[in-house]
Parts: structure tokens; C-alpha cells; sequence
């Protein structure tokens, strides 16, 4: 099924120029559902006002949360303040630098796995967000991108959210461009997700190949679980992103066949828009049920 494409715990209070508005911006630390309780680091983004709001974790892709210079990248950057002027919390999920690195794009051994790895961080932000008065506990919703997508699927699944703790689900999960190959086998092409999912995939999509989602997602739905998906065409990689200007990087990964390869990442107005306006849409329909 598709939908139409035209539709704290360790608080630090900083203010950005990002947010004209006056949005808060804090960064927070919460302990990841791993084995190990890594202690995690979070931007977390408020709304005005003191009532309860829904809230968003998100998950950033291979690329990190940040730039060298310790700035908020622009697309996530983007998202925030969209996802704040609707009306939600968002707490942006970073993982990597509490653990040493910043980004693993480029690494040929990763040393996060998106569907075993980071799952665990999601939770462990929406345990914290549960814990906060100015948060609808009932009301959470988790949003990936490409690597972070993928941990966002792989932890939507109902026979791993006994990992997570009793009482610990999303209300909704979205995800942006995630690859599905390994997932999709991994579920023997039966995904069967607690709550909601929306996929939302470019079909010129060299990096995280758009078709294993659609035909894992697509035969979720004919099995009558709640999943869509939405592609646009002659959508790349990171399609969403504000400005990002057509091109081609490398990017490695131990796991894969050649081990490397040229990927093509760049912005698609039409879709991005597209997204944006149906995203919102599903989300103001999600959290209404």
C-alpha cells in the first residue's frame, strides 16, 4: 500500500541561530538499552510552551550527527526545526561520538551495526523521553535515516521488542532510505512491525537499494500489517537533504561483496517536498489514533 505523494540527567542549556524561534536546545545524556548501559548523548529540542507535546527520536545515518566542526549537520539540522514547528520534542539520538568516532561511512569494518547495535540507543531515548513531564509518554515516534532507518526497522520488529523492556514501543516508526537486503533475509521476507511504518525510498537509489524495501514492506502489508512505503522517481540518496548538490562518494563497508564502491547522494526538491508534506501528514494521523 502507498500513500499519495503529493499529500535530562546531564543538561546543558545552548542556543543556536538555527532556531529562530525560541526553541530550546539541550544536550542530554541517557544510558543505550546495550549490554554495556553506554552512556549516550542527545540534542534534545523543544517546542514553546509548557504543555505535554509528542516527541520524535531520531536517527541520523553512517555519516554522524555532526560535522568537524561539532555543528549539527544541515539535513538533521533541517529536520528538527520542521519536526519542532509541528509541534513535536525531538530528541536527536547521537551514538557515535560517546563511543570515539564521528562517522563510519567510510570505514571498511563498522563499528556500530545498524540492525543489532543501534536499536538499543533508540529505546534507551525513548525510555528517558517517557521519563520527562513536558512529553506525551504514549505519543513517541521514531524517525532513521539510511543507516539509522535500518536500525529503526530492525527495532520496530515484534519479535525483538522483548529486548527493550516491557512497555517500551514506539507509536509509529518512519524511515528514510534504509537498505533491507539483510533484514529482509533475516525475516525470512516476513516483516511483521508493532506499530505503523512508513519507508520512504528514491528509485535512483545506488547506495541502499530501494527494492528489497518495497518488497519487504509491500508484503507486510498484503499479510495485513500496518506498512507503507512511498518512492519517488529519479530520487538519489539523501533526496530529502535542503541543498546537497548531485554527486558521487565512496563508501565502505566489510560486509559488502567488493567491499567498496562509488555511491551517487544528492537533493530531489520534488520529492523532498513531497516527503515532508506526507510525512506530516502521516504522523499528525498517527498520533490522533
Amino acid at each position: 500500500m502507498r500513500l499519495p505523494s503529493s499529500i535530562i540527567a546531564f543538561a546543558i542549556l545552548i542556543f543556536t541561530p538555527l532556531f529562530a524561534q525560541a526553541n530550546e536546545r539541550t544536550v542530554v545524556h541517557f544510558k543505550s538499552f546495550d549490554a554495556a548501559e553506554t552512556e549516550i548523548r542527545g540534542e534534545l529540542f523543544r517546542p514553546s510552551g509548557d504543555r505535554p507535546h509528542p516527541a520524535i527520536v531520531m536517527m541520523h545515518g553512517c555519516s554522524g550527527l555532526y560535522t568537524k566542526s561539532g555543528k549539527i549537520k544541515t539535513n538533521s539540522a533541517v529536520w528538527v526545526k520542521r519536526f519542532v514547528d509541528w509541534g513535536y520534542v525531538v530528541l536527536a539520538v547521537d551514538g557515535f561520538t560517546p563511543r570515539g568516532f564521528r562517522t563510519m561511512c567510510s570505514k571498511r569494518k563498522r563499528p556500530l551495526h545498524a540492525l543489532d547495535d543501534r536499536p538499543f540507543d533508540a529505546y534507551g531515548g525513548l525510555a528517558w523521553l517517557k521519563q520527562q513531564s513536558f512529553v506525551k509518554k504514549d505519543q513517541i515516534v521514531l524517525v532513521g535515516w539510511s543507516n539509522g532507518a535500518m536500525a529503526a526497522l530492525s527495532g520496530a520488529r515484534e519479535s525483538k521488542v522483548a529486548y527493550f523492556g516491557e512497555g517500551h514501543r514506539f507509536k509509529a516508526i518512519a524511515a528514510f532510505y534504509p537498505g533491507c537486503i539483510t533484514l529482509r533475509r533475516r525475516v525470512n521476507k516476513r516483516f511483521k512491525p508493532y506499530a505503523p511504518v512508513l519507508v520512504f525510498v528514491g528509485l535512483a537509489d545506488n547506495w541502499t537499494w530501494p527494492k528489497p524495501c518495497m518488497r519487504m514492506i509491500k508484503q507486510a502489508a498484503k499479510d495485513g500489517l500496518p506498512a507503507q512505503y512511498v518512492a519517488y522517481k529519479d530520487a538519489y540518496h539523501a533526496f530529502d537533504h535542503p541543498s546537497l548538490p548531485v554527486r558521487t562518494r565512496v563508501s565502505r563497508n566489510a560486509k559488502w561483496k567488493k567491499k567498496e564502491r562509488r555511491v551517487t547522494i544528492g537533493s530531489n526538491p520534488a520529492a523532498r517536498d513531497a516527503a515532508i508534506q506526507t510525512l506530516r501528514y502521516w504522523l499528525k494521523k498517527r498520533i490522533a489514533e
